[in-house]
């Protein structure tokens, strides 16, 4: 137990619990703006004239009433602050709302806001360096350390690794020997936007297996198939900002866009709030290839980022349109635009971009000759095929084929049972498909099968297997393909996904070889002559067995 003549240590601390902001290694400092005395629940408060805040522009009996941009000028606006009659080391200092309402947390917070730009010419009285998300800034003992401070530091949002997007923290604090050690949680405004596939489904199938990676930032996705997307950003926490309309210039601005591959399914957005469903609606760009969702503060007064519950998210679907998977992956990419001051609305900061890739395979083959690589071939016909169980199911039941079908009015792959109506490729003149396999499954064996050989060729005697597998190492995701049972490569197989814009798709191109028939004997003289021959033979044969049967006979 502390004895009564025991010095009181005073300190502050910043403590952050907010996962959607940092302030490790970040400096914080305290400057002393008033000193204050106080017997129980009676407080008084001071300014040294050496105080680093003071002017005699703030006295406010007969001087002039200073600029109210001006420090004097603020600090005028907030207190009243009068001579002390016989002591000039010090002037009084009373909250004008003594004479009305209480001064009120959201006015401390303006007032720590609007003091912080004239600290950058000023000495802090103590400061601390945040270790984790903690930071103590130690203070002088009993009398000495009471008072009421003002507290400044930066936080930046926890997904950047550099000061980009940094902000500003100040907080007002009241030092006293009953609260000798409060602790400041950062009320930081830097929200984070996160945004990530969440599955593929081909009609009312989830597709297995086709988000490629566990953060949700590329998937496979054929024509027609339907892309889903979750948008997640921490509501900003706004405490002590909310004050009428004081701050209606705070902005709030989430922006999504896509590529011309996908389309927005405009009646498959839900938007929530604190778990809530809100039926608040993007507005989209006339082109419909943007939305944009903005809200004002007041929109957010009833949440606050307690990382539970306190974030906005939006879900929506996109379909794979005909355009996409030629070259390039298709990307959508959204970022939240706010204001760093919510007192400002000209102080405008923005989130990292967050992207998202919808990639497919492309396969083509190099139809060529067997004896002369050099040789391609033109008008070798194919037909792709899975096999799926059927109806009846059992050991030595066979499974059905299903043929692969681009479905040209509505731009998609499906599949049929009717091997007549399979799409048939078929290679040119460079040896490759006319129209190039696209929306080719992950660890899905495939057949490819010769149902007409180039002219003067033998036709393939089975159909070729194809398989592509896919894996996930940190941010990097590897294609890999086997052709006939042998490994096949795949260029543009290894995918950054840091680094993942404008990318050409993986391609697989395996050569197909193709033997010359054999040649038969032509009709003609040579024909006729090989006639001549074998019957010659078969007459000197028929006189030589008579010879010997007569030689035989006289024996």
């Amino acid at each position: 137990m502390a004895l009564a003549d025991d010095p009181v240590s005073h300190s502050i601390t910043i403590t952050n619990t907010n996962t959607a902001i940092s302030i490790d290694g970040k400096t914080y400092n305290a400057y002393k703006l008033f000193d204050s005395t106080h017997s129980g629940d009676a407080y008084a408060y001071y300014m040294s004239t050496d105080n680093q805040f003071y002017s005699p522009a703030i006295l406010d009996d007969y001087s002039p009433t200073p600029s109210s941009n001006s420090l004097a000028g603020i600090l005028r606006s907030y207190f009243f602050v009068s001579a002390i009659p016989g002591d000039t080391t010090k002037v009084s200092v009373m909250t004008r709302s003594m004479f009305g309402q209480r001064f009120t947390y959201q006015e401390a917070r303006a007032l720590a806001d609007k003091l912080q730009p004239f600290l950058a010419d000023m000495t802090p009285d103590a400061s601390g360096v945040a270790s984790g998300e903690t930071c103590t800034i130690t203070l002088p003992d009993d009398e000495a350390g009471q008072g009421y401070y003002i507290v400044t530091g930066t936080a930046k949002a926890s997904d950047q690794t550099a000061d980009a997007g940094k902000e500003e923290i100040t907080s007002a604090v009241m030092i006293t020997n009953e609260d000798p050690n409060p602790v400041v949680k950062p009320k930081a405004s830097i929200p984070t936007l996160d945004k990530k596939i969440t599955k593929v489904s081909e009609g009312d199938k989830e597709v297995t297996g086709a988000v490629l990676d566990a953060q949700g930032q590329a998937a496979v996705a054929k024509v027609g198939s339907i892309v889903s997307y979750k948008i997640e950003v921490a509501v900003p926490d706004l405490t002590g900002y909310l004050n009428g309309g004081r701050i209606q210039n705070f902005k709030f601005v989430i922006s999504d866009s896509i590529s011309d591959g996908l389309d927005y399914v405009k009646d498959s957005f839900i938007i929530t709030i604190g778990g809530d469903l809100t039926t608040s609606q993007p507005v989209f760009a006339e082109d419909g290839r943007s939305f944009t969702f903005e809200k004002k503060a007041n929109y957010f007064t009833p949440y606050q980022s307690s990382m539970g519950n306190g974030f906005l998210v939006i879900t929506y679907d996109c379909i794979v349109n005909e355009k996409a998977l030629e070259t390039d992956y298709e990307n959508n990419t959204a970022y939240l635009t706010y204001s760093r001051n919510p007192y400002d609305g000209t102080e405008i900061d923005r989130t990292p971009d967050k992207k998202t890739y919808v990639i497919d395979i492309i396969f083509d083959l190099d139809k060529i000759d067997g004896q002369d690589n050099t040789q391609h071939l033109d008008g070798a016909e194919f037909k792709l095929y899975r096999e799926v169980l059927g109806t009846t199911v059992g050991p030595n039941v066979p499974k059905d084929k299903e043929y692969y079908v681009w479905d040209e009015t509505n731009k998609k792959v499906t599949w049929t049972k009717t091997e007549g109506d399979a799409e048939v490729f078929v290679t040119d003149t460079t040896g490759h498909f006319v129209d190039k396999i696209l929306g080719l499954d992950m660890n899905t064996t495939y057949y490819l099968r010769e149902t007409k050989a180039p002219a003067g060729y033998n036709p393939l005697s089975a159909a070729i297997p194809i398989v592509i597998n896919v894996s996930e190492s940190g941010d990097t995701v590897t294609y890999t393909a086997t052709v006939n049972g042998e490994p096949e490569t795949v260029t543009n197989g290894v995918i950054d996904l840091m680094d993942a814009q404008n990318e050409n798709q993986p391609l697989v191109v395996p050569q197909i070889l193709n033997n010359k028939g054999a040649v038969l004997p032509s009709t003609g003289g040579i024909g006729t002559t090989i006639f001549y021959v074998v019957g010659s033979i078969m007459v000197v044969a028929a006189g030589v067995l008579l010879i010997t049967k007569k030689r035989m006979g006289r024996e």
